[in-house]
């Protein structure tokens, strides 16, 4: 099953997306997710980062593929360094939930019901700051490290022209 995931900086999940089976790009579980439609809607003021496989908008934006300039090199570096974060939150929330290692098995609609409710329980432990047992920190760093290979998706006009004022405006 092939699901979205939003997380935050302290590795909590903020939107979650468990309707998709097979093999779906993460462009189309994010293109007809509700969270694009509040984002377009004006619901949120910030941005979402996202890998090359997703369109640059004004409200998510992608990596440079051909940075020319110490301000887009920055602005790269930057910008994988805090989708890391995504890795980090799958491979905590990997650990804490064994079976999201394994895989599910059996009847679709429980293995949906059981994604969000380990969703809702990792977000419960980073609440209450539950002790991360030990070992686990070396397991997490073995999905951050991994790259993710994406292909292309052509950005939107208004996506670049917000990318480029924000790299212009924060990384001089």
């Amino acid at each position: 099953m092939l699901m979205g995931v939003v997380c935050d900086a302290d590795l909590k999940i903020m939107d979650i997306v468990t309707r998709w089976r097979g093999s779906v790009h993460d462009s189309r579980i994010f293109r007809e997710c509700r969270l694009k439609q509040r984002f377009e809607a004006g619901a949120f003021s910030g941005i979402l980062l996202g890998d090359s496989g997703y369109p640059c908008t004004p409200y998510l934006f992608t990596p440079l593929l051909n940075p020319t300039t110490p301000q887009e090199e920055r602005y790269n570096r930057s910008h994988i360094r805090t989708r890391n974060t995504v890795e980090r939150c799958f491979g905590l929330w990997k650990q804490r939930f064994r079976c999201l290692l394994r895989g599910m098995f059996g009847d679709i609609e429980t293995a949906k019901k059981t994604i969000v409710a380990c969703a809702v329980l990792h977000n419960m432990a980073i609440d209450m700051r539950e002790d991360v047992f030990s070992g686990e920190r070396d397991s997490i760093e073995q999905y951050s490290s991994e790259p993710i290979v994406q292909r292309y998706i052509a950005p939107s006009i208004r996506g670049n022209i917000r990318r480029r004022q924000f790299i212009e405006t924060h990384f001089q």
